[in-house]
Formats: structure tokens, C-alpha cells, sequence
């Protein structure tokens, strides 16, 4: 007959690996973040990366298959972060979605070389344009909810509106980054968005 198997050991024993296996991730994830923060994304290589978090080269490339993958998996963390910020409910509309953007923003700056490696790559990396298609997407669904709370029952366009502000928001970022002005992305945000939203509250009339 062959030995019983231990389910609790074989469990436990799955249990440690797959901790190691989110230690080890996070240890290279927030180490690499730290370097790209510090000396410039272009500036740290994996080596570096690996050498510092003390893991084998290959262990970075079982999580990550470039370092581009780990600006697109920050962006969807700070993102997150944004998104779930609280926003009353009993505020003007343009209110709720500046403060949407503000969430944003703040989070944005406060890693601005990250932010900068994130908009510089995002034109050649499959991983950040997915992960902006994705964040884009759940913020129109937000902007819709807004739009639902705010404007008239009688106001049937409320998924073009969404649409037409997340693309003058994420329009309005790329272009200040552009141009070096971030610091007027706020500002240039605020006055587009006050007129679509004159024009989108002159139909409810």
C-alpha cells in the first residue's frame, strides 16, 4: 500500500512557497520603483535591481518580462489608489470629477520620475497601454455615476458625456506633459471641463 499523504503538510508547504513567491515580488517590485525614482527609470538596469533586492536575475523575469512592466503595474497601483479616493455626493458635478483628477494628480507628483517613465514608454509598451485602456474604462463608469447624480432624469447622454471628459482629461495630461507643464494640468483641465459641461447642462434646459 502506498503511504498516506499529509494534506495539512502538502497545504502548508504550498502556503510557504506561494508566500516566498509574493515576498520575493514584492521585494524586487518596490525595489525597483525605489531605483526608477532615485537615478531615472533609463538609468537603473535589472542587474541593479536584482543585485539590490538579492534574488537570482531570473526570479525578475518570472514576474516581470521587462522593467516597463513594472512602471505599468505601479501606474495601475497609484490608479487604484485615486479611483477609490471618497468624493461626496452632495457637490456640483464639475466638482466631483476635479476631484477625481486632483486624486490623480497628487498621487502622479509625489513620483514624478516614475510618472515620467510611465508617459515616456507608454507609446511602446503593450503592458501600459493595457493597463490605461483598463483604467480609462473604469473611470468613464465613475464619470457616468456622477453624471447620473448630478444632471436631469431627462438627460439621456450620459455615456458620450463620460466619454468626452475621460478623453479631454487623459488629452489635457498628455499634452501638459508634452509641453513640460504639469504643474497647469489642473487649471487647463478645470476650464475645458467647465465648458463640455455648459454645453451638456444647456440641453437638460
Amino acid at each position: 500500500m502506498y503511504p498516506a499523504i499529509n494534506f495539512d503538510n502538502h497545504q502548508t508547504m504550498t502556503s510557504r512557497r506561494e508566500e516566498k513567491k509574493q515576498q520575493s515580488y514584492q521585494t524586487l517590485y518596490q525595489t525597483a520603483l525605489s531605483l526608477f525614482e532615485e537615478h531615472g527609470f533609463d538609468n537603473v538596469s535589472v542587474a541593479q535591481i536584482v543585485k539590490q533586492s538579492a534574488v537570482a536575475k531570473g526570479t525578475f523575469f518570472n514576474y516581470f518580462p521587462n522593467k516597463t512592466d513594472i512602471l505599468a503595474q505601479w501606474f495601475d497601483d497609484i490608479m487604484g489608489k485615486a479611483i477609490e479616493q471618497p468624493i461626496p455626493e452632495n457637490i456640483p458635478l464639475k466638482n466631483k470629477i476635479l476631484s477625481l483628477v486632483k486624486h490623480t494628480l497628487l498621487l502622479t507628483q509625489q513620483q514624478p520620475n516614475l510618472w515620467k517613465a510611465k508617459n515616456a514608454y507608454a507609446g511602446q509598451s503593450e503592458s501600459i497601454q493595457k493597463v490605461e485602456q483598463r483604467i480609462d474604462q473604469i473611470i468613464q463608469s465613475k464619470v457616468e455615476q456622477f453624471i447620473e447624480e448630478s444632471l436631469s432624469q431627462q438627460y439621456t447622454n450620459g455615456p458620450i458625456l463620460a466619454e468626452l471628459i475621460v478623453t479631454l482629461m487623459t488629452g489635457t495630461i498628455v499634452e501638459v506633459n508634452r509641453k513640460g507643464l504639469s504643474d497647469n494640468a489642473l487649471a487647463l483641465i478645470e476650464s475645458k471641463l467647465s465648458k463640455l459641461l455648459s454645453l451638456a447642462q444647456a440641453e437638460t434646459i
